[in-house]
């Protein structure tokens, strides 16, 4: 009979576990859209909580004061790189869709001078003709996607709202669930910290200021439209690697080819040593104010976030993997500690 009762336990537990498990999924599934604009939240509590509770505990601010405030803070920070976008870039966007079949008939031009002068086909003819109709079909996708990037903001900032004004009970309850040691859940805590605070500010603040120096020689240099390629710029040096070369090299060569030899070569020059060299300087004063994050982590990262979020993934991507080798870090060390113990 104790059997008989031990079985229908596990049994009823198995079936319960297997619905929730359903159910999750199913959520999950229906909102998975709006997962940047929860990892988002996520980090922006991370970053929020020291000042939230210092506001709170020592200077005595009300709750819905102190996190309304943090709020307003958070959206004028953000509101000014998506604005700069929105007013800059979005407007060259549209210009490039609508008038992409001249444009790409230049870039056709230089790409065939390049290879009568090398001797070497760097595209065949039929892959010429399809560069605008390639091109121009991703544009578009990438315009409407302001919308998704809208509705996740605001999940972000709402969502952000009520775990600022339930910060102590939210960590409490966290802190009670999570199936791990104490001195774990500390490491656990330390680690998400360094590796939000790293992605959150460290590289964003690291690509523009590469977009930033990328712009300012692109104006000097003489290249149409230096506040869209610099914009470009800044995005691509998220990239491990290839970086911010992988748009300021075309732009010399496309300088070249076009018969601004001696801006090319100067501008070539300016990236080289600016441009790129800006990261390693700063990395040098912020390297102890955040993690050390290995490129390959980075590199795939910045992959999967592309696949999984699109332009947001730029930053969540990196963030999701290394959570994922933190977790496997503080796996091996609690079930290593568990089996040394027996």
């Amino acid at each position: 009979f104790v059997m008989q009762l031990s079985f229908n336990e596990r049994f009823r537990q198995i079936v319960l576990f297997l619905l929730l498990l359903a159910l999750g999924g199913l959520i999950f599934f229906q909102i998975k859209f709006l997962i940047p604009g929860l990892l988002g939240a996520i980090t922006l509590y991370v970053l929020n909580r020291k000042l939230l509770f210092s506001l709170v505990s020592h200077k005595k601010w009300n709750q819905y004061i102190a996190t309304s405030v943090l709020i307003l803070i958070d959206v004028i920070l953000l509101s000014i790189p998506f604005g700069l976008a929105t007013i800059f870039v979005v407007p060259k966007l549209q210009n490039f869709t609508d008038n992409a079949h001249d444009l790409f008939q230049g870039i056709k031009e230089i790409i065939e001078k390049i290879s009568a002068i090398t001797g070497i086909e760097i595209l065949s003819p039929d892959n010429l003709k399809n560069i605008p109709s390639i091109v121009s079909s991703y544009l578009p996708d990438f315009l409407n996607s302001a919308f998704n990037i809208f509705i996740n903001l605001s999940t972000l900032f709402f969502v952000l709202f009520f775990m600022l004004l339930n910060a102590q009970k939210l960590e409490s309850i966290l802190f009670n669930y999570i199936p791990l040691k104490d001195e774990n859940k500390k490491a656990v805590v330390a680690e998400v910290k360094n590796i939000v605070t790293s992605y959150a500010i460290g590289i964003p603040f690291l690509a523009l200021a590469q977009g930033f120096c990328a712009y300012i020689g692109y104006s000097i240099f003489g290249l149409k439209d230096p506040m869209l390629w610099g914009f470009v710029t800044c995005v691509s040096s998220v990239i491990p690697f290839v970086g911010s070369g992988l748009i300021w090299i075309p732009l010399v060569v496309y300088m070249y080819v076009g018969g601004n030899s001696s801006g090319a070569i100067a501008l070539a020059i300016y990236c080289a040593v600016v441009v790129l060299n800006v990261d390693n300087l700063l990395r040098l004063f912020l390297l102890k104010a955040f993690a050390n994050i290995h490129p390959l982590i980075t590199l795939f990262g910045v992959i999967t976030g592309l696949k999984l979020f699109g332009f947001l993934g730029l930053i969540f991507g990196p963030l999701l993997v290394s959570f994922f080798l933190l977790m496997i870090k503080i796996y091996s060390n609690e079930f290593s500690e568990s089996n040394s113990l027996e």
